[in-house]
């Protein structure tokens, strides 16, 4: 439950066997590609220097990019001819390329399944694409069927033209109040879903005119007439019919012969496609290389537990050379993120990544904001019932492979819980006891204890805050800063004032609490300067003590003092919304009585019962994420990280 400690790898092999080193890396998914010609540019490009190695590192001075130096050979043009037959029903499964792979072979097979399957499929494709044809040619001549006229003569008339097209209804009406302004025989001949069909008969000396008109009506004109037909429009529909039952009869029978020949060479194409798109990702890991004469040169990141078993791989090959850094110091070098949680928490990752991507060196977020974000929601929300159904919600949409069921479930327990605490159940209070209390019973010391977790929530941020700067060798503010101790012990003892006024318990005098929080608010005042005299920066380095430095640190301070009491007010609604929860039962149960009706009261039930759970469930969740982001977050969360980003088959 941590940022996961990454180490650079670099890696310089020969040409001959660099397809195979790829694989067995790509195999790992654990690997985040780095350019590594940039890094050779940069010096970054870290190798010891030994007898053994000279070769390799003769070879840096010619290296080049391997997009510039990369084979031509490509493999999507093969991909494409395989999903052009099959689809989009093939499955990557790393496991079947483990074994030795015969790439001529593969290819061969590719091209020997094509030419089996294409033709058919492709005189399949004809028959489907003239079939939609005909169907369009249907449509059109049935809004004409009444009309006993052959269509040959429509098609040559010396003088007019005609055309048939669609208008909406609002356009219908505009058609109709200027009838007397159009120069063409308009005839309403159908309707077609939302639209209405009409055939437009025109003189050609007013076609432009005509024209016109019909585009400023979004008239479409009606796919399907063709010149080729010439019998009446009846006769043609019965003749494009039996047409069509014609081709639909070949194409049956040739969907068959292709259902046949796809059954047959299923695994075999499936494997193809594998192999296919592992070398089409080789390919593309190749343009993040660098190349010599003999050499290639490979970067990128690897988790640090990966360092043996990636090692123990890559061993097998004749002279390869394999260096590992983990030294950071370098401000050029940025590791990426990588988070890695339990199965509890890591589907909180989502929500952490939503606000921004850890930094590499802060304390990973997740396990914090999966503890807090259960307990408040399931404080806000409790109840067994209606927990019961964001558990089965969230199961069922983790089982259909959506992300968020997985948070949902977890939800769905932690109000279940929380549920049993205050005796509620679909919002009843009176079917089981409550182990703990009832919230509208309790009103007073709910709003009370929701403080009190604010409280040591916000405590709890304060020393997560203190330990990232350290972590992040910002050692003055993690002293002197709002967010580090001097900030923590201001808030401290603010609120052990705050809680002898108003309770006379005392854990400390007055005096010294409020010596404290004089000497900790001169601190916040004067803290860049204070900074620069331990820094022993030049003096023309210092900030200077003008009007404007005072101005911003009353300012500065006067925040800091307002967002403790503002941060720590903010928890209320958690009490509040727990309260609510319990008070829009109520307005429903209200309304189920005034019904006073067995299958009325309960249909109100039910429908009070989705009402809460779907609008209230959704405020709840943002309401708990508000708090996460705003109070907490602002307290420790670092961020500016770059997501760790593997790549895979």
């Amino acid at each position: 439950m941590a940022v996961e400690k990454l180490i650079m790898m670099n890696v310089i092999g020969k040409n001959e066997y660099v397809n195979d080193v790829i694989k067995d890396l790509l195999f790992f998914e654990n690997v985040q590609i780095v350019d590594a010609y940039n890094e050779i540019e940069n010096f970054r490009f870290s190798i010891d220097v030994t007898e053994h190695n000279i070769v390799e590192l003769l070879g840096f001075s010619e290296a080049e990019s391997g997009l510039k130096n990369a084979k031509t050979e490509r493999f999507e043009a093969k991909i494409k001819l395989l999903n052009q037959i099959f689809g989009d029903e093939y499955v990557v499964d790393p496991q079947i390329l483990k074994k030795d792979i015969d790439l001529p072979s593969v290819i061969k097979s590719v091209n020997d399944i094509y030419n089996q399957v294409h033709e058919k499929y492709a005189i399949l494709k004809i028959l489907q694409n003239d079939i939609e044809k005909i169907n369009k040619s249907i449509k059109a001549y049935e809004f004409l069927s009444s009309a006993n006229v052959e269509m040959e003569k429509l098609n040559n008339l010396k003088n007019f033209n005609y055309i048939v097209g669609t208008l909406t209804k609002e356009n219908v009406q505009r058609l109709k109040n200027n009838y007397g302004n159009i120069t063409a025989i308009v005839v309403h001949v159908g309707s077609i879903e939302d639209n209405e069909v009409y055939l437009v008969i025109s003189p050609w000396d007013l076609e432009r005119e005509t024209k016109r008109i019909l585009k400023s009506l979004n008239f479409n004109k009606l796919e399907g007439f063709k010149d080729v037909y010439k019998d009446t429009p009846l006769n043609i529909v019965k003749w494009l019919k039996s047409k069509k039952e014609k081709f639909a009869a070949k194409m049956d029978a040739l969907e068959s012969e292709v259902n046949t020949l796809k059954a047959k060479y299923k695994d075999q194409s499936n494997y193809a496609y594998n192999v296919l798109h592992l070398y089409d990702t080789i390919n593309t890991v190749k343009n993040n290389m660098a190349f010599s004469t003999k050499h290639f040169f490979f970067s990128g990141w690897i988790p640090k537990r990966l360092k043996k078993q990636i090692t123990e791989a890559l061993s097998k090959y004749e002279g390869i050379v394999i260096m590992f850094n983990d030294d950071h110091k370098d401000p050029s070098i940025k590791p990426p993120t990588k988070l890695r949680n339990n199965w509890l928490f890591k589907p909180f990752e989502s929500l952490i990544k939503m606000y921004g991507v850890p930094n590499y060196n802060e304390v990973d977020p997740t396990p914090f904001l999966s503890i807090t974000y259960l307990f408040l929601y399931g404080f806000m929300f409790g109840d067994l019932g209606q927990g019961f159904v964001f558990f089965i919600v969230g199961f069922l949409l983790k089982w259909k492979g959506i992300s968020l069921g997985a948070i949902l479930s977890r939800l769905g327990i932690s109000s279940m819980f929380f549920g049993l605490m205050y005796g509620s159940v679909f919002g009843f209070e009176t079917i089981i006891p409550a182990l703990w209390l009832k919230p509208f019973d309790n009103i007073t010391t709910l709003l009370l204890i929701a403080i009190g977790i604010g409280i040591v929530m916000i405590a709890i941020g304060y020393i997560y805050g203190i330990i990232n700067q350290y972590k992040m060798k910002d050692y003055y503010n993690s002293l002197l800063g709002k967010n580090g101790l001097t900030g923590f012990v201001l808030y401290f003892c603010i609120i052990l004032v705050v809680l002898a006024l108003f309770t006379g318990n005392r854990l400390l005098s007055v005096g010294v609490l409020g010596t404290m929080i004089i000497i900790a608010i001169v601190i916040l005042f004067m803290k860049e300067p204070i900074i620069d005299k331990l820094s022993h920066k030049r003096k023309e380095q210092r900030h200077k003590l003008d009007t404007n430095f005072f101005v911003e640190s009353f300012f500065d301070v006067f925040e800091v003092l307002l967002s403790i009491f503002s941060n720590t007010l903010s928890f209320i609604r958690v009490g509040a919304f727990a309260l609510n929860h319990v008070g829009l039962f109520l307005a429903f149960e209200s309304l189920a009585h005034m019904v006073n009706s067995g299958v009325g009261s309960t249909l109100i039930y039910i429908l009070g019962n989705i009402f809460i759970i779907v609008l209230e469930g959704v405020i709840v969740a943002i309401q708990v994420l508000r708090l996460e982001y705003y109070e907490l977050f602002s307290k420790y969360f670092v961020g500016g990280g770059e997501e760790f980003k593997v790549t895979k088959l």
